[in-house]
């Protein structure tokens, strides 16, 4: 007769029962799917996923919200200093760099990557050594090879000493080199050289956060969590008490990362293989489970006898582990796959079959996700190349051109979601740098006054008065309207709604004509209406690009206080507007 009693597994002090009835509850409540958004570093504006169909942003813009403002004036600094020890030595001949100049050296470097060559001197030829192939010409680019050779030469990302100091070890030492372009990046948000550990978003694969493997030391930090938990817990901490879902892989999934993740207000889904303490890895694995898709958990009660936490066994191609404090194991969707199969006629040859896998919900979930940083990896090593391209012996230059290479992917990424082009990603990294080397970033002085969150800080009056949230963009502008235009019901998402220019229709009332038609606010008064979403509560204007004076009207007539820089803002074009937005 069988026992009816539940499995009870105690492993090192954690007790975890067989409930079937329980792993089909979502294991802590059930948590809400959030959409990506990247948060502007000046006004606050939020990009999300189809918000610039129009692609109002430029490619250059996508760049500049993806590398830290920081960091770009910080290395303008640095290689400046580096520039003027070699005019110590030589006749002063060399001269400053510009931050322009800068994101044109970046643009040259990505242009690189787009030719075969063996010298890179051969890239400056305006010979061509074969019959139908074009020599590059990177003249034009009005950045001569001397002059790439010496920035190059010159690349510093972070602020080191001169020498390093008696007593500290030649490691310690180099991980200088660039610790501030790591701060830099985490603030925000290598191939060879050094192990990055590193955190992404699920949804769009954007790298939001690095942890580079410095010494053994840190491994052997007595703190009470494995080196995976700790790790973990440094990669997460900005988002703590959020309730996201955090995926990992077998070097950080164990059941005390599940546990430190959830006092954290995270949630977190692993698979185990090695660190197997308090985890029922020998009752697991003993189960008989002989058909892809066969599954079987056991959870983990709190005091209230709730489950919190699930441990589960999965069998694909061979048995997966996990562990998780979400989700449950409701059926998901399956795993389809097309694999070639022999029939018993060897005559026949293979035939494709197609190969369905049932899963629960709790793997659709971890699978879904736990691909993103091998998928960015792999977009900058084989897509981009940057480091395959431009070689290099110099530690410090190979990891910080590894980092720069990752925001140049994170752009990608972030203007392919928003955008939903159909561009390529060859055709972007091109496009990319062509931008960056015809860029005006030194001619604009918009361009200069926010191009670094340390040079100069928001005013008050860019925040909303009552709720405190940042306004719509620098100062006051016309905004595009996010909502789109409805047709008998139907959505067009490639399509703005327009309302009647307050202007024209008070120009035009009484008249057979009644104006025009925008798709612009006014970013004063929308910020003021924030509370109705009623297109009669809004202040829709024509946009002077169109020839039109309504906003500088607008603005004399209702904002006087800020007509004098709203003035000054009207011959900026929309799409320069945006690019304020860095």
């Amino acid at each position: 007769m069988l026992d009816p009693r539940p499995v009870r597994q105690i492993c090192h002090g954690t007790e975890l029962r067989e409930s079937d009835s329980d792993t089909l509850l979502e294991v802590n409540g059930p948590v809400p799917h959030r959409s990506w958004s990247v948060r502007t570093t000046i006004a606050g504006e939020t990009i999300r996923p189809g918000d610039d169909i129009q692609q109002r942003l430029s490619r250059l813009d996508y760049f500049l919200l993806m590398f830290p403002p920081s960091q770009l004036t910080l290395m303008h600094l640095l290689m400046n200093e580096e520039i003027q020890k070699i005019n110590t030595f030589t006749p002063a001949t060399h001269q400053a760099m510009t931050k322009g100049e800068l994101l044109k050296f970046f643009g040259v470097i990505i242009l690189c990557t787009k030719f075969e060559f063996g010298n890179r001197a051969s890239l400056w030829s305006r010979t061509a050594k074969l019959k139908y192939i074009p020599a590059p010409c990177f003249g034009d680019t009005s950045m001569s090879r001397t002059r790439f050779d010496l920035l190059f030469r010159c690349l510093r990302f972070s602020y080191p000493p001169a020498f390093r100091p008696i007593g500290m070890a030649h490691e310690t030492f180099r991980w200088m080199l660039v610790d501030d372009f790591v701060d830099s990046f985490n603030k925000m948000k290598p191939e060879a050289g050094c192990e990055v550990q590193n955190a992404a978003d699920g949804e769009s694969g954007v790298i939001l956060r690095l942890k580079l493997v410095k010494t053994e030391l840190e491994a052997r930090e007595d703190d009470g969590l494995t080196l995976g938990t700790r790790v973990a817990k440094y990669l997460v901490e900005q988002w703590a008490r959020t309730d996201r879902i955090v995926c990992g892989d077998s070097f950080f999934a164990s059941v005390a990362t599940a546990k430190e993740l959830k006092s954290m207000g995270l949630r977190f889904i692993g698979v185990v293989k090695n660190a197997s303490s308090h985890y029922p890895m020998t009752w697991l694995s003993s189960l008989e489970l002989s058909n892809r898709g066969d599954h079987k958990g056991l959870v983990h009660l709190d005091n209230d006898g709730n489950p919190d936490m699930m441990a589960f066994v999965w069998v694909d191609r061979e048995r997966r582990y996990f562990i998780s404090n979400c989700s449950s194991l409701v059926e998901g969707d399956p795993h389809v796959r097309n694999r070639w199969r022999q029939g018993d006629d060897m005559e026949a040859g293979p035939r494709r079959e197609e190969l369905t896998v049932p899963t629960p919900k709790v793997c659709n979930i971890y699978y879904d996700t736990c691909a993103a940083i091998d998928q960015n990896n792999r977009h900058r090593q084989d897509n981009l190349q940057i480091e395959r391209k431009i070689e290099t012996k110099n530690w410090a230059t190979r990891v910080g051109t590894t980092i720069l290479g990752m925001c140049i992917v994170d752009a990608w990424l972030v203007y392919k979601g928003a955008t939903g082009t159909s561009e390529t990603q060859s055709e972007f990294y091109s496009w990319l740098a062509e931008e960056l080397i015809d860029n005006s970033y030194d001619k604009d002085p918009i361009w200069r006054s926010t191009g670094s969150v340390t040079e100069a800080s928001p005013p008050q009056h860019l925040f909303d008065s009552r709720t405190g949230a940042g306004g719509s963009a620098i100062q006051a502008h016309l905004t595009p309207t996010k909502r789109k235009r409805k047709v008998k019901g139907v959505i067009m998402q490639k399509q703005f709604y327009q309302s009647q220019c307050v202007v024209c229709a008070s120009k035009f009332k009484g008249q057979k004509r009644k104006g025009f038609k925008s798709s612009f606010l006014c970013s004063i008064c929308n910020d003021e209406s924030l509370d109705s979403t009623a297109a009669e509560s809004k202040v829709w204007l024509c946009h002077s690009k169109y020839g039109r004076n309504c906003f500088a009207e607008h603005m004399a007539a209702c904002h006087s206080s800020q007509y004098s820089l709203a003035s000054t803002l009207v011959h900026v074009s929309n799409l320069e507007v945006f690019s304020l937005l860095q």
